[in-house]
């Protein structure tokens, strides 16, 4: 698939998806629905769960912190296993993506109220669909989801340095590392939803948000062709 036609693709997919969740709001709340009984089970209840949650949650953290250095070391010394250019874009991914769009942006002003602040599961602000800008929250609100964001972002530079090291990788090592990551961001976006910490059309658009910018950040970064246009 070329850049355009998977940038429109993206595009139209986050259009299908405010669209559905304008017809049918409540999908949000059924969803959500399947996890609460007088409370987020996921939340109290699973160790495990909240474990790994916060491992991953490092991770995300961490890993444009090692992209920003090995940028530096790239430049300045030797690329250290990918090119510095694609440490770059690693770091320029989070720091829009996650960092600016997501919690600068959209997180700090939508103002959307998260499953277990709403009156239908206990809370006591009013539920309203993702399209909607509104004050039922103050600050780190629901929309969209920054995990989310984060786990797409680290998938995808995951899944671009694993493409980049194929070669030199084992062929089950290579499909074991793709179905981690995937499964990573699998579980992180059914941990937002089951634990109530966000509707479920927030990790959807999460998710497709950070493609777009990866791509259009792709396209800035790394050339028409891609990450294996130049050595």
């Amino acid at each position: 698939m070329t850049s355009n036609r998977a940038l429109f693709t993206l595009l139209a997919l986050i259009g299908l998806t405010f669209a559905v969740f304008a017809l049918w709001p409540e999908l949000d709340l059924w969803v959500t629905g399947r996890f609460y009984q007088a409370g987020f089970a996921w939340e109290t209840a699973s160790p495990i769960s909240q474990a790994l949650r916060a491992i991953l949650w490092d991770i995300s953290i961490l890993m444009p912190l090692v992209a920003l250095v090995l940028t530096g070391v790239g430049y300045a010394w030797r690329p250290v296993l990918v090119p510095a250019r694609i440490w770059a874009y690693v770091l320029a991914l989070f720091l829009i993506g996650p960092g600016l769009i997501v919690n600068g942006l959209l997180k700090a002003h939508w103002g959307r109220a998260r499953p277990f602040m709403v009156t239908e599961f206990g809370g006591t602000a009013q539920f309203t669909p993702p399209w909607q800008i509104t004050d039922q929250c103050t600050r780190n609100c629901s929309f969209v989801s920054g995990e989310g964001a984060g786990s797409m972002a680290m998938a995808i530079s995951l899944l671009l340095i694993l493409f980049l090291l194929r070669h030199k990788l084992p062929a089950l090592a290579y499909r074991l590392g793709q179905g981690a990551t995937l499964a990573m961001l699998a579980f992180t976006g059914f941990q937002r939803v089951a634990s109530g910490g966000h509707f479920l059309s927030d990790v959807l658009l999460s998710w497709l948000f950070t493609g777009v910018i990866a791509l259009i950040l792709a396209r800035l970064m790394l050339g028409r062709s891609g990450p294996v246009a130049r050595p």
